[in-house]
């Protein structure tokens, strides 16, 4: 329902007596003849009103409403109702969703319903635009986020002091009102509300002809009832988000490849590149990242306990671990979680294109490294093999690459692993075997006696069928008589939907016995304390980042009482 305001009072007046005076609105309406004049200007900019002027200089002008100002239209009916929610930040109400599964479709439609401001207020949102742009005239380049956040709070205060000056509206209108002009000048529009929505991964601009789309982690691509203006705006789009890292986007350099502060990345092209239209594509990331609660409980089913205790374990003691997986499968996802399980006491250094792991607080000791795209003259790469060679100087206990992509960044990922370090990656591939094909034949080709070095394969499937993410099997690197073989521990059955034990890890409980002394038996009681503390966690509801973080800050000093604990059922609040 849209904001009613004291505009839109004056459009009733009008609407009820068709012509009135400045002199008799500002009387009904208890506000100033300049407010009231300024109202008609607006009224009249728009084409929704006629402004009469007298030759006789006492006479007060008079306005005529133009008999066009209907608002709204019958809502649509698309289909049966599978879903409704609201986006919410900051205890504000950005949107309400509904989810229909559409006969027309044959597939779900995503329909947002947005605050809205009605005709008559929107022309009078365009004249603040107005006066909002002639204090900020000049574009300042915002991609530091100190400067960012005053130049943000400077047109806030700005445009919010100029709606509470005319209308006097309630808190609550002004905060909608401020936003629909803030989002239309200096930010993405509608878009902005599907970027708060915690249920999207995706949301995508394929052409201004059809809807925006979006990946919705229940039902898949949806077609929303978004739909932009032109061409011309999806470039503005494009430009705005280039602006804010520091980029350029334009028809010499028509693609746009960047991540945002707050952790979307964007993909952007510019037509003729793309044959449709100009394009954006943006990746969502989780506010609360998945923590290795999210992956046992029952709802996401994604892996077991007894393969979360033995991740956990193969962390807590140094071993090398190598997660691979298909695009949106789920393989940053998991590594963000195993890295939530390392001691507090020890050094990590993270070396990303984009920034999307996230530690808890308590892992202090933490550096993240980000790399850099040069500049349109070429000059101030910086790569992730840059990074990962400097790491080396930092004296890190552990070392994340996000992702294994050429053949010089695999062979420094490797030499880190001689070096002493601990050492963690992603790669593209489907299963355990297509990561030794990977790393050992051309274009990477890493000697056979490295790739032997990785402990751990860690492999994550996702079923675009039944839209679901699986960890397919966690498989143990041997030294095999012709080179580097697989022995699977854990596999997934996609028959049951269920995790199955396959075989014993020999090569893992002889590196453990080598590292900590531990004996076989003492290898497995170990595991079995780490499945009774996360099934205490996942009982107790302790699975977001920071819960995670406060249990593994308690467990590292306490390994006794905090196993202890998770036995007997004693609560959090007690132990934590």
């Amino acid at each position: 329902m849209a904001t009613e305001t004291k505009i839109d009072r004056m459009v009733a007046l009008l609407q009820a007596n068709r012509k009135m005076s400045y002199r008799a609105l500002a009387r009904e309406l208890s506000i100033p003849e300049g407010v009231i004049e300024k109202f008609a200007l607006c009224l009249e900019g728009a084409g929704f009103a006629t402004l009469h002027y007298s030759i006789n200089m006492i006479s007060n002008p008079t306005i005529t409403l133009i008999p066009s100002l209907a608002e709204g239209e019958e809502k649509p009916h698309f289909g049966k109702l599978l879903n409704r929610y609201d986006i919410i930040k900051e205890g504000s109400t950005l949107g309400k969703v509904e989810i229909f599964d559409s006969p027309q479709e044959r597939r779900p439609l995503y329909i947002i319903t947005l605050p809205e401001a009605t005709r008559a207020t929107r022309a009078y949102l365009e004249a603040v635009k107005l006066e909002v742009a002639k204090t900020f005239q000049a574009w300042v380049d915002d991609s530091d986020p100190e400067e960012n956040r005053r130049l943000f709070e400077g047109r806030q205060k700005l445009i919010r002091s100029i709606i509470r000056r005319d209308l006097a509206p309630s808190s609550h209108a002004l905060e909608q009102l401020s936003r629909i002009v803030l989002n239309e000048m200096y930010g993405l529009g509608e878009i902005e509300a599907l970027i708060e929505d915690k249920h999207l991964e995706e949301v995508a601009i394929n052409t201004s002809k059809q809807p925006v789309s979006v990946y919705h982690k229940v039902f898949g691509w949806l077609r929303t009832n978004i739909l932009i203006k032109n061409e011309a705006e999806t470039e503005n789009f494009s430009q705005q988000i280039a602006r804010r890292v520091g980029r350029q986007i334009s028809t010499l350099n028509p693609i746009l490849d960047a991540h945002l502060g707050s952790g979307e990345r964007v993909n952007a092209t510019l037509s003729p590149v793309s044959a449709y239209g100009n394009t954006i594509t943006m990746r969502l990331f989780a506010k609360n990242p998945w923590t290795i609660i999210s992956f046992i409980k029952k709802e996401t089913n994604c892996m077991s306990v007894e393969m979360a205790a033995l991740l956990w374990q193969a962390m807590h003691y140094e071993m090398n671990i190598l997660t691979a997986g298909g695009t949106a499968s789920g393989k940053t996802s998991a590594l963000n979680a195993l890295l939530a399980l390392i001691p507090p006491y020890q050094r990590i250094v993270t070396i990303e294109d984009t920034r999307e792991l996230y530690l808890p607080s308590y892992q202090w000791n933490w550096v993240p490294l980000v790399t850099r795209l040069p500049n349109p003259e070429g000059m101030g790469e910086v790569t992730m093999l840059d990074l990962m060679v400097n790491s080396l100087r930092m004296r890190p206990d552990r070392i994340v690459l996000g992702e294994i992509r050429r053949k010089r960044e695999a062979e420094v990922f490797f030499e880190a692993m001689h070096t002493g370090h601990s050492v963690y990656s992603t790669v593209h591939a489907d299963n355990g075997q297509q990561v030794l094909t990977r790393l050992l034949e051309p274009p990477i080709e890493i000697p056979a006696s490295e790739v032997e070095d990785v402990h751990l394969l860690l492999v994550q499937y996702r079923d675009r069928r039944k839209n679901i993410r699986r960890t397919h099997e966690i498989s143990e690197v041997i030294c095999g008589v012709s080179g580097p073989e697989l022995n699977r521990v854990f596999t997934w059955k996609p028959r049951t939907d269920g995790f199955e034990s396959a075989k014993v890890p020999h090569r893992y409980m002889e590196e453990l016995n080598q590292r900590t002394g531990m004996t076989e038996s003492e290898v497995v009681s170990d595991q079995k304390d780490k499945m009774k503390v996360l099934e205490w966690m996942l009982k107790n509801g302790l699975e977001d980042i920071e819960s995670v973080g406060r249990v593994m800050k308690a467990y590292y000093s306490d390994v006794p009482g905090i196993v202890a604990a998770a036995e007997k059922g004693v609560s959090p609040q007690k132990v934590l």
